[in-house]
């Protein structure tokens, strides 16, 4: 009786066993599917954590840094001596006339007969044969004007618009750009600034 009894529990334990695979075979491929979901999930953690990694300091430093470069551009223009009180050294005597209006008066160099001087206030215009010879601003001048840009008409202004001189003479310093050229002409025992001359290269 108990060998019956014994092989009836055999029996459905067999009949049982299939019933119990059918329950864990979804328990492990949920088993694999949690497992899949655990092993993306680290990547996923790395990826932020290499993105996180990445310091920002260097686009915002670069950022500043491009923009401090524009406002000191802005700030300090570059001088290429086109024009000095609105006059450029290609300028006629028509065009010159346009643009500051008649003259007080104008003058004949008693020794150069082909030098000519207009006259304006505070500034002189020298021509030669029709074409510019030299602009002169005497001494007293308060302001000038380089490429359109006003500064004041004195020794430290200009140095620090065009920056060191391109060359010192015996009375005076002179700042180069291409054949224009501007002269300060400074007392050599005052250190006084006392005319300021823009001209041609080719008139020296």
């Amino acid at each position: 009786m108990k060998n019956f009894i014994l092989i009836g529990c055999l029996i459905g334990g067999i009949f049982a066993f299939p019933d119990d695979l059918g329950h864990v075979a979804p328990t492990y491929s949920l088993a694999m599917d949690s497992s899949s979901v655990e092993s993306e999930a680290p990547a996923k953690s790395a990826n932020k954590i290499v993105t996180a990694s990445m310091p920002p300091s260097t686009v915002i430093e670069v950022t500043y840094a491009k923009a401090e470069a524009s406002a000191s551009e802005v700030e300090k223009p570059s001088f290429k001596l086109q024009s000095v009180n609105g006059v450029s050294l290609y300028d006629d005597p028509t065009i010159v006339v346009k643009k500051l209006g008649e003259p007080m008066k104008i003058t004949k160099d008693p020794y150069l007969k082909e030098l000519m001087t207009y006259h304006y206030p505070n500034m002189d215009v020298v021509f030669s044969d029709d074409m510019i010879y030299s602009v002169e601003l005497a001494e007293g001048t308060k302001t000038l004007d380089i490429d359109g840009v006003k500064i004041a008409a004195t020794i430290e202004s200009v140095r620090e618009a065009l920056g060191g001189p391109d060359y010192i003479t015996e009375d005076g310093i002179v700042f180069e750009r291409g054949d224009a050229l501007l002269k300060l002409f400074i007392d050599a025992d005052t250190g006084k600034l006392t005319s300021i001359h823009y001209f041609d290269s080719f008139s020296m």
